[in-house]
C-alpha cells in the first residue's frame, strides 16, 4: 500500500509542478504549487516525518501561497497576461530532452 501511494504523491507532485511551470493563468499556476507542496507533504507523511508534513502544510502551502496569492493579486497578473505559444513548445521540448538524458544517466 505504502509503495502505490508514494507513486500516486510523486505522480501529483510531478504533474503539480509541470502544471506551476506550463500554466497560462499565475493564480492557476499558484493552484498546481499547492498541489505539489500538498503532494509532497504526503510523501513526508509515508516517510513518518509527521512534524515535517505539518510544517509543509501550514508553512509553505498555507502561509506562503497566500503570499503569493496576495503578490499576484496587488500586481494585476490575472489579467491580459498571455504567453506565446512557440515558447510553451520550447518549454516542452526541454523537459523532453532533458527526461531522456536523466533516464539514459540513471
Amino acid at each position: 500500500v505504502a509503495d502505490v501511494l508514494f507513486f500516486v504523491f510523486g505522480t501529483m507532485a510531478v504533474g503539480g509542478a509541470f502544471g506551476v511551470v506550463m500554466g497560462r493563468n499565475p493564480v492557476a499556476s499558484l493552484l498546481f504549487m499547492v498541489a505539489c507542496l500538498a503532494s509532497i507533504a504526503g510523501i513526508f507523511v509515508l516517510l513518518e516525518a509527521h512534524f515535517l508534513a505539518a510544517v509543509q502544510i501550514i508553512v509553505y502551502a498555507g502561509a506562503i501561497m497566500v503570499l503569493f496569492l496576495f503578490v499576484i493579486m496587488l500586481l494585476n497578473l490575472g489579467h491580459d497576461y498571455r504567453r506565446d505559444l512557440r515558447g510553451g513548445f520550447v518549454m516542452l521540448l526541454g523537459f523532453g530532452v532533458t527526461g531522456t538524458i536523466g533516464g539514459l544517466l540513471a
